[in-house]
């Protein structure tokens, strides 16, 4: 099986290529000089041995296997973006599981004592 180089900060290269359609955009949105962005592009396509995108297209256009890789970067992300608003809410108090238990014999009596939603069968 192949070791995979992936890591959160390729999958954001990948959206904001997507999102800009050119490398200098997305290099200046990730903070990143053109280099290293490329830099980066280069060292999933030597791992994967696949090209990622057509080079020399406006906007640039991916190709099927870095369709799939885009693909996979949204669905990552939206899920570390959701988890982190989790935490986020869970460190405030306003988020978190909430257990009641109750006695059976209170259930019990709770029920016989309703209104009347029992069967008679069971009362």
């Amino acid at each position: 099986m192949i070791q995979s180089l992936l890591e959160l900060r390729h999958l954001k290269t990948l959206v904001a290529l997507a999102e800009t359609g050119s490398v200098s955009p997305a290099a200046q949105r990730l903070f990143l000089t053109q280099s290293a962005l490329s830099h980066q592009l280069k060292a999933l396509e030597d791992h994967y041995d696949l090209m990622l995108f057509e080079r020399k297209t406006q906007p640039l256009r991916f190709t099927p296997g870095g369709e799939r890789l885009l693909a996979l970067a949204r669905e990552v992300l939206g899920k570390v973006a959701a988890a982190e608003r989790d935490l986020a809410r869970i460190r405030q108090g306003e988020a978190g599981e909430l257990r009641v238990a109750v006695e059976c014999h209170t259930c019990f009596d709770w029920l016989m004592l309703g209104d009347g939603c029992l069967s008679p069968a069971l009362a």
